[in-house]
């Protein structure tokens, strides 16, 4: 005669308990690790779409022989296209970059046009730079302070990312930077 042996058909409960604290620390490390991962990357995203946009505005300006501004404006003025002037928070406005026909550091808007607009970074992020706005006089260089962007993530261990801009209009972007928002 053969012994009779019981078939388990599913998980006991101490098996499935295990199996949900695995996953649940699983989980928890993902979590907190794509949170730096997607600040790092909001930053040198942003970095790098700016370097495009002084890229474009140093062009601009040497190709047409114009000067042109980019700076910070309120986000409001720029969708209203109305007259303004910049703002000294990178961190709060949208930026902007237009072509300045009549060299006054202004946008009037029945005589200067808008070539490029950046949306503000996120509200928990800092953007800093060490001037109020980028001038380039009709050669491409720039006229006015040079300096370094820096983007600080929100995220508490995100990796600050920095951009410098020479002076002869060039923007390098730097990478992480040990150097912090003020």
């Amino acid at each position: 005669m053969r012994p009779h042996v019981f078939k388990s058909r599913g998980l006991t409960l101490i098996e499935l308990l295990i199996t949900l604290t695995i996953f649940a620390t699983l989980a928890a490390i993902a979590f907190y690790s794509n949170e730096n991962i997607l600040s790092n990357n909001r930053a040198e995203s942003y970095l790098i779409e700016l370097k495009r946009n002084i890229t474009f505005a140093r062009a601009k300006a040497a190709a047409d022989d114009q000067v042109v501004i980019l700076c910070p404006v309120q986000q409001e003025k720029l969708v209203s296209s109305t007259d303004f002037s910049c703002q000294p928070n990178w961190s709060d406005n949208a930026l902007v970059t237009f072509v300045d026909l009549d060299n006054d550091g202004q946008f009037d808007s029945d005589k200067d046009t808008i070539i490029r607009a950046l949306d503000p970074i996120t509200n928990v992020d800092t953007l800093s730079f060490s001037a109020p706005f980028i001038r380039f006089d009709g050669s491409g260089q720039i006229t006015s302070a040079v300096g370094r962007f820096l983007y600080c993530p929100g995220a508490e261990d995100a990796k600050n990312q920095m951009l410098t801009v020479t002076l002869s209009g060039n923007a390098l972007f730097n990478g992480t930077s040990e150097a912090n928002c003020d």
